[in-house]
Order: C-alpha cells, then sequence, then structure tokens
C-alpha cells in the first residue's frame, strides 16, 4: 500500500503529508507535528486509488495542543462503468453444455472461453445487395440464423428491405460504392467510376448508416479480394474479410490477420449435403471459425450474381448448421468482435489489489459497443464495477467488454 508522507513540524508551520496515487488506495498521510508557535497543519487525504478501490484514510490530528485536525480522506474515483449494464444480458446464444458446478477453486485464472462456448463458429455472408437476396430475403431470415450482407449502391442497395434485415439483428457491412479493384481500373467497376479508396469506403458506410436502424459498420468485405483495401479498411473497421480459403479458417488466439480473414465462395450449384455442410462439419472438428460467401440463391433471377446456388441448398446448409446445436453460426461481427478480444485479452496479467485480482484490457479500434466474452475461472467471486456476476450453468460468467477490467475475490 503507497502511504502519504508523514508531516513535519517547522518553526512556523507543520507540512501536512499527502497520500501518493497508486493501483491500490493510498492511505492519507500523518498530520504535521505540532511546530511553535503556531499550530501544524492537518495531514491530508491519501488519493484516490485505481479501478474498483476506495480513497485513501484520512491523516491523523497534529499533536495536542497545537496539533491542526485530521485530515478527510480521499474521494472515491470516478465509477469507469456509469451508465454500462453488468450482468448482462448478453446477445450471445446459450451453449450447448448444461449443469456445470460453478468452480470453488482458489480466486483467479481467468480465461476466455473458445467460441462463447461452441465447439467452433461459421458465418455466412451474402455479398453484392442482389435482387435475389431481396426476393429470398424472408426465406433467408426464416431460419433463425443472424447473417451479414455487404452492400454495395448499385442494385437493390437502396433497398427498404436492408433496414428490415437491420431491425432482424444482421449484419450490414461495407463492400465500397462500386465495386472495383483499388488500382481504379474503371473496367473493374460493377457500375460506376471509381473514385478514391477513401471515397469508396466511407461514401458507402453513409449510405448504409443512412437507413434507419444501422448503429454502427464494423466489417468490410473487399471486392475480389483484393488486398488493395486492406490499409483503408484497417483504419476504418474491426475486421475486413478476403476471399481466400487457403488456410481452412481461424483459430482462437491465432496469427489469422483481422483484415484478410478468409472464407469459402460456394460453386456453382454446390450442395448442401457434400458440399457447404462439410465447412461445417470441419468447423466443429477443428475448433474454428470459417465464413461462407454466396452471391445468388437463385440462378432463376438473372442480377449478375456469382456462382449462384439453388435457395434450398442455401437454405439447407444453414439449418443443418443450426440443427446440429454445438456450433456458433452468427454474423462476421459478432463472431470477429469475440475473437478479436479473446486475442487482446489472453496475454493479461492481473493486478493484485488487496486479496483482489484486478485484470484489465484494451480493446482493438473500431470495436462496438455492448459486446461480451465468457470466461472462466478457478474460484472466487467475479466482480464488475462492483456488481457480482451470477454463475451461468452453461459453464461460464459473461463479462461485459465496455467495462474494461474484471475483478476477482476470495
Amino acid at each position: 500500500m503507497n502511504r502519504g508522507g508523514a508531516g513535519t513540524g517547522g518553526e512556523i508551520v507543520g507540512e501536512a503529508g499527502s497520500g501518493e496515487e497508486g493501483g491500490k488506495p493510498a492511505a492519507g498521510g500523518t498530520g504535521g507535528s505540532s511546530g511553535a508557535p503556531i499550530a501544524s497543519d492537518a495531514g491530508m487525504g491519501g488519493e484516490s486509488g485505481a479501478l474498483e478501490s476506495a480513497g485513501g484514510e484520512g491523516g491523523e490530528a497534529g499533536a495536542a495542543p497545537q496539533g491542526g485536525g485530521g485530515g478527510s480522506g480521499g474521494t472515491p474515483p470516478v465509477d469507469p462503468c456509469l451508465g454500462i449494464t453488468i450482468g448482462g444480458p448478453s446477445k450471445l446464444p446459450a451453449a450447448p453444455t448444461t449443469g456445470v458446478a460453478k468452480p470453488t477453486g482458489a480466486a483467479g485464472n481467468f480465461k476466455v472461453v473458445n467460441w462463447a462456448g461452441f465447439k467452433g463458429a461459421i458465418s455466412y455472408t451474402f455479398d453484392d445487395s442482389l435482387q435475389n437476396q431481396v426476393t429470398h430475403y424472408a426465406d433467408i431470415n426464416a431460419v433463425g440464423i443472424k447473417v451479414t450482407f455487404y452492400l454495395v449502391n448499385f442494385n437493390q442497395g437502396g433497398n427498404a428491405i436492408w433496414a428490415q434485415a437491420a431491425a432482424d439483428g444482421h449484419e450490414l457491412g461495407n463492400h465500397t460504392v462500386h465495386h472495383c479493384k483499388s488500382n481504379g481500373d474503371n473496367s473493374t467497376c460493377v457500375s460506376g467510376t471509381f473514385s478514391t479508396i477513401d471515397k469508396e469506403l466511407d461514401d458507402n458506410t453513409a449510405f448504409i448508416m443512412a437507413k434507419p436502424g444501422v448503429t454502427g459498420v464494423f466489417t468490410f468485405a473487399s471486392p475480389y479480394g483484393d488486398n488493395g483495401w486492406v490499409d483503408g479498411a484497417s483504419q476504418r473497421f474491426l475486421l475486413a474479410r478476403g476471399v481466400s480459403d487457403s488456410n481452412g479458417g481461424v483459430l482462437p488466439n491465432d496469427g489469422s490477420s483481422a483484415y484478410t480473414l478468409p472464407c469459402h465462395i460456394s460453386n456453382t450449384n454446390e450442395k448442401a449435403v457434400g458440399g457447404m455442410n462439410n465447412i461445417t462439419d470441419d468447423v466443429r472438428t477443428k475448433g474454428s471459425w470459417r465464413t461462407i460467401l454466396m452471391h445468388s440463391v437463385d440462378p432463376a433471377i438473372n442480377d449478375g450474381g456469382y456462382q449462384p446456388v439453388q435457395l434450398e441448398e442455401a437454405i439447407g446448409t444453414m439449418t443443418y448448421t443450426k440443427n446440429l446445436g454445438d456450433v456458433w453460426a452468427d454474423t462476421v461481427i459478432a463472431v470477429g468482435a469475440y475473437w478479436r478480444a479473446q486475442k487482446a485479452m489472453s496475454t493479461v496479467q492481473p493486478k493484485t489489489v488487496g486479496s483482489d485480482k484486478v485484470y484489465s484490457w484494451t480493446l482493438p479500434d473500431h470495436f462496438p459497443p455492448g459486446h461480451y466474452v465468457r470466461a472462466t475461472v478457478s474460484g472466487g467471486k467475479v466482480k464488475q464495477c462492483g456488481t457480482e456476476l451470477a454463475w451461468n450453468d452453461h459453464g461460464y460468467y459473461e463479462i461485459n467488454l465496455d467495462a474494461g477490467s474484471v475483478t476477482i475475490s476470495p
């Protein structure tokens, strides 16, 4: 514990002791010793400590008869969690395990659970805001899996269905205004004329943000998988998807680039059974996260959709994943934010504050608010902002990332 220095007596006035600022509450300085012929000042209270600690103790009074009165205690720190909901509920789906007993060992060993407690994760993405996606939006939504639509401004990008998709909990991601390669070659643009990388990204974000109910655009999909978009994307988004599937998926805490995330592009007329379902089976086996990219889900609609698949196959593979119950199927931002948060928290070392262990983290730039991870401990009480969290018998505590820290107490 850091303490203030003792007040020293003087010929005129004894100086007040003051508390030092530290990771623990600082105690107040002791009162100044009596000085003649005028009384010494009171010791000052210690300054506030770090997160979730109390103010310092008041300084002791100076000696009678000349000593001053005791100093006041330090002011507790301003609550950094003001306005943050602690204890959930999060938007994460319930994990498949049940009946897991609360840990009863020694306090500590905070660890984020892989993929929110599921065997693996998968994200379904639909590119280019095509007419076939608008026509069959109700079919896609009816599966009950949240997906990511990467919008461009042409074709049906302005259709009211995308505001409905956002209201239904799906993600709307950035796919540029004109779907060009980043080198400015207008022959690659699907529509219109390339401007600049900055405008292609910023104007498309503004286009998406103008839709009712959209509160942020956090992920990007590179047209053609062109890596020339990576620098611009990294300055604006938390994640960016490429088109290569060479590494076969993303693993917890691995070295995958957050701005060239791999994906499997559906082949023309690819089936669910023997085709896209294999992706789901793979993440269950490897404990990975993979993304499936589809363009057209109806070859009969001639809207330029790349490598179309039949609607029943798209719906079939999504339904297969959902019905397994042990694979987390969700948007790119939901799974990707979890992955990036886990990486940021994996190297955190706790600080000891009295009998508590405090784990603090810094989230990456462009991280969306309101996200959680799930974590286990070996035992103890788990608290955020002074509120004890409830153990979930699916096997975890739910940790609010916006709080920036978690405290484990005996």
